[in-house]
């Protein structure tokens, strides 16, 4: 038994090891593309190189992980996978003609640094899900947690850079209404929901998220703004599907979710008609 502790504590080290430098590695390469401006505003190449994060963070993923995963764990990393992808896509479409000046170089540095960590803690999530398939752990409800913070971060950065594309409305809003639907669908599933009903909570999430996107996308001219909506659809989504029935404040949640809504919807036609 000791010797077994001691053999699944150094596999644990150097698999946190390769996790770190796949995180490092992808910060910094997000950093030098950014200072060298190597897509220089090219879309068609921004979304082939959006693609090729997505596959070298599946590959670096499965062989940070010793090559143990199953047919199952390719969603969870395709979670994460998404999210590195989201982070280089707004870098790269934040900064496309906002940096040169010494104080934005100083916020892209800021902003790389939590990139790392970001990354970090998605892989982290990840390897949680993934060793979860194996043997049930503890740090999966730690796992669940992160899910949610990620896959809203993922929304928000994804959607601005696919409204910063400037795509044509017959694709971006099919794009949109599939990087919803999968993000409530893993996030839902890592919940601990199944069949019938994690596809119907899935589906009721991307339609309040999705209508939410219309909505600020119709009276939006701020990519910065707009996408708060949908974020803010997600995050209220989530949290009803996610009500207990058993819950005695459930109808207060429920009115504070539906007043969030009011809310976010009033103040992002105020920001974007004065704006």
């Amino acid at each position: 038994m000791a010797v077994e502790k001691v053999i699944n504590t150094n596999e644990d080290a150097v698999k946190r090891g390769k996790l770190i430098t796949l995180s490092l590695l992808i910060a910094l390469s997000i950093f030098i593309q950014t200072i060298l401006k190597i897509n220089d505003g090219d879309i068609i190449r921004t979304v082939i190189t959006f693609v090729v994060y997505v596959f070298i963070s599946v590959i670096g993923l499965i062989w940070a992980f010793n090559f143990q995963v199953k047919i199952r764990s390719m969603q969870f990393i395709l979670h994460s996978a998404l999210f590195v992808a989201s982070e280089y896509l707004f870098i790269q479409l934040f900064f496309i003609q906002k940096f040169s000046r010494i104080y934005e170089g100083l916020l892209l540095l800021f902003l790389i640094a939590i990139i790392f960590v970001g990354t970090y803690v998605s892989f982290l999530m990840t390897n949680v899900f993934n060793v979860n398939l194996y043997k049930s752990i503890p740090l999966v409800n730690v796992g669940r947690t992160t899910s949610f913070i990620i896959s809203t971060f993922t929304i928000f950065l994804l959607l601005f850079g696919l409204l910063a594309l400037q795509l044509p409305v017959y694709i971006l809003l099919p794009l949109v209404g599939v990087v919803i639907g999968f993000l409530s669908y893993i996030h839902l599933k890592n919940l601990g929901y199944e069949g019938v009903l994690l596809n119907r909570k899935s589906v009721l999430v991307s339609l309040l998220v999705f209508f939410m996107f219309i909505s600020s996308f119709l009276s939006g001219v701020i990519h910065e703004v707009s996408v708060l909506s949908p974020v803010v659809g997600y995050f209220v989504g989530i949290g009803i599907a996610n009500m207990k029935s058993t819950n005695k404040s459930k109808n207060w949640e429920l009115f504070l979710y539906i007043s969030i809504l009011i809310a976010v919807t009033l103040l992002n036609l105020r920001l974007n008609i004065f704006i």
